[in-house]
């Protein structure tokens, strides 16, 4: 038992070592993450966090016991974030992993949290360090092993199609107010909706940024408080997603966007 204990703790502090590491090397748009979900000080926090969560790996390695119990907290609290979240329909992610990934929150972080607490639990129990038998490490490897494939199935589940979720509003509805967009009759409006932190949005802003179109105008939607709103009007719960307005105010296309050949096919749905 302290085999396996100590060896679920030594796993889970890589995971917050790899967690902390990602953080710090994206603490720009770990901080924008932050930020968007309402946080104080969330570029004090940007640094914060991952240093806590490298302090907590060290703990783990050095003093399991403690640092597990500590680690159990700290994943409850989060769980309890992320639960409340879903709850709401907040369509933000968490900025985990250095804020690379553009879907929200989802069931996927709650079952990898209960994952992650399962080896806190573990880890409590450890009285301290010891050398890992090669069975123990076996049955921690092939139990992270099967985790890990599970969080991605459910991952994957809440993808699909395409970046994954089936949102926006319907083809040929009135588009939801926003605030600032007046339809002329004639100029087609695209809508972008993105996020902080978002890869594959970074790469829609930039595709934007270049697009000189007849008749038709841009306007770039970044998650934050204040547009959250404008999120949930629009049904968009995981960015960066496009929306083509004409210029009745009616829904010509909706679908996930990153480049010029993502916003050419859904201009060609008009």
């Amino acid at each position: 038992m302290e085999g396996v204990a100590y060896a679920a703790s030594l796993a889970l502090a890589l995971v917050f070592a790899v967690a902390a590491v990602a953080k710090l090397r994206r603490r720009s748009g770990t901080a924008r993450a932050f930020a968007s979900l309402g946080l104080a000080s969330p570029r004090a926090l940007a640094l914060g966090v991952p240093l806590v969560e490298l302090g907590l790996a060290v703990g783990l390695v050095v003093v399991p016991a403690w640092a597990g119990i500590v680690a159990l907290a700290v994943l409850a609290g989060f769980t309890t974030f992320v639960v409340r979240a879903l709850r709401r329909g907040d369509p933000r992610g968490c900025g985990c992993f250095g804020a690379t990934r553009p879907a929200p929150m989802g069931e996927a972080e709650v079952l990898r949290n209960a994952l992650l607490a399962l080896a806190a639990t573990l880890a409590a129990f450890a009285p301290g360090p010891v050398v890992p038998q090669p069975l123990a490490m076996l049955a921690v490897t092939g139990a992270a092993a099967v985790g890990t494939v599970a969080v991605s199935v459910v991952s994957r589940r809440r993808r699909r199609p395409d970046f994954g979720v089936r949102q926006g509003p319907t083809r040929g509805s009135p588009a939801p107010t926003l605030v600032g967009l007046h339809h002329d009759g004639s100029t087609v409006t695209l809508v972008a909706f993105v996020a902080p932190g978002c890869e594959g949005c970074d790469e829609l802003r930039t595709t934007l940024a270049g697009q000189q179109r007849p008749g038709v105008d841009v306007r770039v939607v970044d998650l934050d408080d204040e547009s959250a709103g404008a999120f949930a009007a629009f049904g968009v719960v995981a960015p960066p997603f496009l929306v083509v307005i004409d210029g009745r105010g009616l829904i010509l296309a909706t679908g996930p966007a990153r480049n010029d050949d993502d916003v050419d096919r859904l201009l060609a749905l008009r």
